[in-house]
C-alpha cells in the first residue's frame, strides 16, 4: 500500500470517528457547544468534602478535578479541569511530546535521554538506571481526583510501523470524602530494520497504577496513596551493524529491508525467539499524609518503598556466532581483557543473564504551615537501601559471586514560599545529606522575569561505583559532583506576541560520565553556557512557536556532548467548522539539532557512553498534523517524517547506528466519559 493509499484510507477513519463522537456527544448532557477550555492552568478552591456521585447535576470537565501531591505539600489551595486542549495531542510519541529535549534510540519506547544537561532534582545516592524512566508512572504524575460523578478517559494511538499506545483510567467517589481509581498504559513498537517478520516487536511495555484519596469529615487529615507498576520489554537490536566502513547516507538507503542488527537477531518462529532481550521492572508504594491543627499549624509524612531490577539477556553470545556476523575480531561488547584473547567475558562465553536489582525505603516526616507571609517546610528525610548484583550462572564459575552495596543516608531539609503582590514569588529551599551532600536553591518569580541559582554537590549514582556483570566490572570511589548554576529569563508581551530570552551559565567539577571504553571517570571543572530564545505569536486564526538554542562548553572538557544548536518550530491554524460542530487545528511541526558525536548506547548496562567515531549529523524533521474536537471527543492524524527522501536526504540518526524513525502515518483518539 502507497502512502496516498494509507493517508485516504486514514482520512476515512477519522470522519468516521468524528461522526461518531458527535452522534456520542449528542447523547452527553452539555455536551454541544463551543470549545472546552478546561485545562491545567484553570483553577479553583479546593473544599472541604468531596461530592458523591448521585449529586444531580450535568457533569463534565468542570465537575471533575484533580490535584496534584506537589499543590498539597506547598499547601496550594487548587485543583484542575480535565484537559480538553488540543494543544500537542498529535505528539505521542515521548521525544516529541516533551519537545524534543530528549533523545531515544529511534524507536517508540526505547532507552531515552536528555539532550541538555540538568542536576538531578535530589541530593543522595540513588541507582543510575534511568533511561526508562520518562515510561513509569512515577509519583510526580499520579492524579488525585475529585470526579463528582465516574470519570473514565481512553487514549488511543495507532502509530505507524506497528507502533500502539493506550491510555485508560477510571476514577470514582466512593463517598463525599473518598475518592479512588486507576491508570493503565499499554505500549508496544516494531522493529524498523533487522526482523524476521514485518509485525516483529522491539517493545512491549505494560504500566498500572491504582490510587486513592481520602479527606477526614473536619478536612483536618488527608492521604493520598498509590501503588504503580512497570513491566519494560525491548528486544536490543545494538543498532544496524557497519563492519564495511559504509557512509550514513548509503546505511540509511532502504534500511528496513537491508540494514543487519549489530547484536544476533530473531530465530525465525510463530512468535520469533527472541535473543537478545532487556527488561526494566518496577514497584512503588507510596503514601503521602498530613495533619493539620486548629491554628494551621501542619505535620506531614510521606513513605515510599520502590523496587526496581534490570534483566539482561543475550543468549546468542557465542563468540564464534557474533564473528561470523560481524567479522572475526569485531565483537559487541568490549573484551574484559584486551591484552588476552581468552578472556572476553567474565562468567559466561554463551549465555549472558545480568541481574541488578535495587530497592529503598524512604520515609520524610516533616512540619509546615505560615509564618510572616512565608510558606515554609522543615523535614528530615531517611533514605536506606540496597543494590544487588546477581546472574544465571553456574555457580561453579569461581568468577562468579554475587556482590551487594547497601548504604543508609540521612538529611535534613527547608523550604519557603514569600508571596508578594501582581504574582510575585520568592522560593528557596536548602536540603542537607550529613557529612557529604547539600543543595541550595532560589527562585524570583515575576510576570516580567525570572532568576534562579543552584548551589549543589550530589553523590554518585550506584552504577556510577559499582558494577559486576558478565562484561563490565567495577568498584570506585568518587567524589561528589559540584554544580553552581545561574540562570535567567524575561518574559516580554506585545498584544499576541511573547518573546523570551533566556540564558544559564553552569560551573561543574568531578562529573561522572562513562568514557569512550565504557568505564565510569570523573572529569575535571568546566563551563557549560545556554542561551536561548522563544517567540510566540497566538492569533484569532494563525499561531506559530518557535524555539531556539545554543550552547557552548569551555575549558576543551567535551565529556557532556549536546548539539550546538537546537531549534523547535511550529506554525498552525485553528477554527470552527460546521456550524461550530467541529474545531480544528492543522499544522506543521519542525525540529533540528546541529552535529554533534552523540553517546553510544550500551544495552548490557543500560547506560549511554562517550564515543569519537560517529558524528550524528544535523537534519531538520518535518512532521504535519490535524488535530480535531468534536464535542468532548479529540482526534488527530500525523505524518512523521514528511521530508524523508523528499528534502534534505534520507533519513537521520538520533544515537550512533540507531537510524530515526521513517515516514510514518498515525492517528489517535482521546475520549473522556463522565457518567
Amino acid at each position: 500500500m502507497n502512502s496516498l493509499q494509507a493517508l485516504s484510507r486514514l482520512l476515512y477513519k477519522l470522519v468516521l470517528l468524528l461522526f461518531i463522537g458527535y452522534v456520542a456527544q449528542a447523547q452527553v448532557p452539555g455536551g454541544k457547544g463551543g470549545p472546552l477550555s478546561g485545562s491545567k492552568d484553570r483553577k479553583s478552591r479546593t473544599g472541604s468534602s468531596i461530592l458523591d456521585d448521585s449529586t444531580k447535576q450535568v457533569y463534565g470537565p468542570e465537575t471533575s478535578r484533580f490535584l496534584l501531591e506537589s499543590d498539597l505539600l506547598t499547601n496550594r489551595d487548587t485543583t484542575y479541569t480535565i484537559d480538553t486542549l488540543l494543544e500537542n495531542i498529535h505528539n505521542y510519541n515521548f521525544v516529541n511530546r516533551y519537545n524534543n529535549r530528549y533523545v531515544d534510540l529511534g524507536n517508540l519506547g526505547t532507552a531515552i535521554r536528555p539532550v541538555f544537561y540538568a542536576p538531578p532534582a535530589q541530593i543522595g545516592t540513588y541507582f543510575g538506571m534511568n533511561v526508562y524512566d520518562l515510561y513509569a508512572l512515577t509519583p510526580d504524575k499520579i492524579k488525585y481526583y475529585d470526579t463528582k460523578s465516574p470519570y473514565t478517559y481512553l487514549k488511543y494511538v495507532q502509530g505507524g510501523l506497528y507502533q500502539q499506545l493506550l491510555n485508560l483510567g477510571h476514577s470514582r467517589n466512593i463517598n463525599s470524602r473518598w475518592n479512588i481509581g486507576f491508570d493503565f498504559q499499554r505500549l508496544t513498537s516494531g522493529k524498523q530494520y533487522g526482523y524476521t517478520e514485518r509485525s516483529e516487536r522491539q517493545v512491549d511495555h505494560y504500566g498500572v497504577s491504582a490510587y486513592t484519596r481520602w479527606i477526614s469529615s473536619d478536612s483536618s487529615y488527608h492521604i493520598l496513596a498509590h501503588f504503580s507498576h512497570q513491566n519494560h520489554w525491548v528486544n536490543e537490536q545494538g543498532g544496524i551493524l557497519n563492519n564495511l566502513g559504509t557512509d550514513q547516507s548509503t546505511l540509511l538507503d532502504n534500511f528496513a529491508e537491508n540494514a543487519v542488527s549489530q547484536l544476533v537477531p530473531a530465530i525465525s518462529g510463530n512468535p520469533p525467539t527472541q535473543m537478545v532481550r532487556g527488561n526494566d521492572y518496577r514497584n512503588n508504594w507510596h503514601i503521602y499524609h498530613q495533619y493539620k491543627f486548629g491554628n494551621g499549624f501542619q505535620v506531614y509524612h510521606i513513605f515510599d518503598r520502590q523496587t526496581q531490577r534490570y534483566d539482561y539477556y543475550d543468549n546468542g553470545n557465542t563468540y564464534s556466532e557474533y564473528a561470523s556476523v560481524r567479522g572475526a575480531g569485531n565483537y559487541f561488547y568490549p573484551d574484559v581483557s584486551p591484552s588476552d584473547t581468552a578472556y572476553r567475558y567474565y562468567f559466561s562465553d554463551d549465555t549472558t543473564h545480568d541481574v541488578m536489582r535495587y530497592v529503598v525505603y524512604e520515609n520524610r516526616i516533616g512540619l509546615k504551615g505560615k509564618y510572616q507571609g512565608w510558606d515554609y517546610r522543615l523535614y528530615a528525610r531517611r533514605r536506606d537501601f540496597k543494590a544487588t548484583y546477581t546472574g544465571l550462572y553456574t555457580t561453579t564459575n569461581t568468577e562468579y559471586n554475587p556482590v551487594t552495596y547497601k548504604k543508609g543516608e540521612t538529611f535534613l531539609g527547608a523550604w519557603g514560599q514569600y508571596s508578594f503582590k501582581k504574582n510575585i514569588k520568592l522560593y528557596a529551599e536548602a536540603e542537607f545529606l550529613l557529612f557529604r551532600d547539600y543543595k541550595l536553591s532560589g527562585t524570583f518569580e515575576s510576570p516580567w522575569f525570572k532568576v534562579s541559582y543552584l548551589s549543589m554537590l550530589y553523590s554518585p549514582t550506584v552504577v556510577q561505583q559499582r558494577m559486576y556483570s558478565n562484561h563490565f566490572r567495577w568498584s570506585n570511589d568518587f567524589s561528589p559532583v559540584s554544580v553552581n548554576q545561574l540562570s535567567g529569563q524575561l518574559t516580554l508581551k506585545y498584544k499576541a506576541l511573547t518573546f523570551e530570552p533566556s540564558a544559564s551559565i553552569s560551573n561543574l567539577a568531578n562529573y561522572i560520565y562513562l568514557d569512550q571504553d565504557i568505564k565510569p571517570q570523573q572529569s575535571s571543572a568546566f563551563q557549560i553556557f545556554n542561551v536561548g530564545a522563544s517567540l510566540n505569536l497566538h492569533g484569532k486564526i494563525f499561531h506559530t512557536e518557535n524555539q531556539v538554542v545554543f550552547t557552548q562548553t569551555t575549558n576543551n572538557i567535551n565529556v557532556i556532548r549536546m548539539p550546538q544548536w537546537f531549534i523547535n518550530s511550529r506554525w498552525y491554524a485553528e477554527g470552527f467548522l460546521f456550524r461550530k460542530a467541529l474545531f480544528m487545528q492543522i499544522g506543521i511541526d519542525a525540529h533540528y539539532k546541529s552535529d554533534y558525536y552523540a553517546n553510544a548506547y550500551m544495552p548490557a548496562i543500560a547506560q549511554f557512553y562517550l564515543q569519537d567515531e560517529f558524528l550524528v549529523k544535523g537534519y531538520p524533521v518535518i512532521d504535519v498534523f490535524a488535530n480535531a474536537r468534536v464535542g468532548r471527543v479529540r482526534l488527530f492524524v500525523k505524518m512523521s517524517h514528511i521530508n524523508q527522501g523528499l528534502v534534505f536526504g534520507n533519513g537521520y540518526f538520533t544515537t550512533p547506528y540507531y537510524p530515526g524513525q521513517r515516514r510514518t502515518l498515525g492517528f489517535g483518539v482521546l475520549w473522556p466519559l463522565f457518567d
